[in-house]
């Protein structure tokens, strides 16, 4: 895997032209038109003012008020921040591997799609070469069609000295139980084993942090727990029992309101002027 700086991760470098010099944060006109999307309302008008305002130690000061970590985990001096673009990350070469292995399994969205997934994956004789590949940790080449999971995005992500923090903003959306061909395959699954990717290459700590303003919703919570007690692992069945337990330790979830009263200022931004 690429490391930070590589071409591969060069988009992880702010753009200065990112972040605005007024206390409206990263909202275009259009951008506007929704003023109840999350990134646009939340996310980055927040992380935005946090970049430019916060100090050096910004990031440790937010997982203090992040609950639910079973570990301490120390992010050090901000080293980096991805917000505008968000940050991409492909399906690990494992998840494919085991995703052509086991499509008689997997139950798509729609249900109406169930003879196209089978129809995707050849008689695998024909696609040993392939899967072969996978096992080595090389997508390249990879057909369109076996790719049966695509990439997922960090709404931020704050590269820090000894921490990678991804960011799953929240306000009127909730976590995403499925994906396309895999009905278990959950959006909380995803980032953790992304950051994760991410941060063995950088070689340093990881974590999700959940940021919501409304409740969570009983999926959520639901889904939350049962990855932190390690009684639900169909998110991560490619994944190593060990490996599952360490990701069980670091979801985080706080609210905007709790953010918000850390840094009292954010309270000017006009996007938080329906901070209830």
């Amino acid at each position: 895997m690429a490391r930070f700086g590589s071409r591969a991760d060069q988009a992880i470098r702010p753009n200065r032209n990112d972040f605005c010099s007024s206390r409206s944060f990263l909202v275009t006109d259009n951008q506007k038109m929704n003023p109840t999307k999350s990134s646009t309302t939340r996310v980055r008008p927040v992380f935005g003012w946090l970049r430019e305002n916060g100090g050096a130690n910004w990031p440790d000061r937010l997982l203090e008020i992040v609950i639910g970590f079973l570990l301490p985990i120390k992010a050090g001096k901000l080293l980096r921040i991805e917000l505008v673009p968000e940050r991409k990350v492909a399906a690990s070469p494992t998840r494919l591997a085991w995703m052509i292995d086991n499509v008689s399994s997997l139950a798509p969205q729609d249900g109406r799609l169930w003879q196209e997934r089978r129809n995707r994956i050849p008689d695998k004789q024909k696609i040993k070469g392939v899967l072969d590949r996978l096992g080595r940790g090389d997508p390249s080449g990879l057909d369109k069609k076996l790719r049966l999971e695509g990439e997922t995005c960090a709404d931020c992500l704050l590269e820090c000295e000894h921490a990678l923090v991804w960011i799953e903003g929240k306000r009127f959306d909730w976590i995403s139980l499925s994906t396309k061909w895999d009905l278990s395959r959950d959006q909380l699954a995803r980032n953790l084993e992304a950051v994760w990717i991410l941060a063995t290459t950088a070689k340093k700590d990881y974590c999700v942090v959940i940021c919501h303003e409304h409740p969570l919703k009983h999926h959520e919570q639901a889904l939350i727990n049962g990855y932190r007690n390690c009684i639900w692992t169909a998110g991560w069945p490619h994944i190593p029992a060990a490996q599952r337990i360490e990701f069980s330790k670091r979801i985080g979830t706080v609210t905007w309101q709790q953010i918000a009263a850390t840094w009292a200022e954010l309270r000017s931004l006009p996007e938080l002027h329906d901070l209830a």
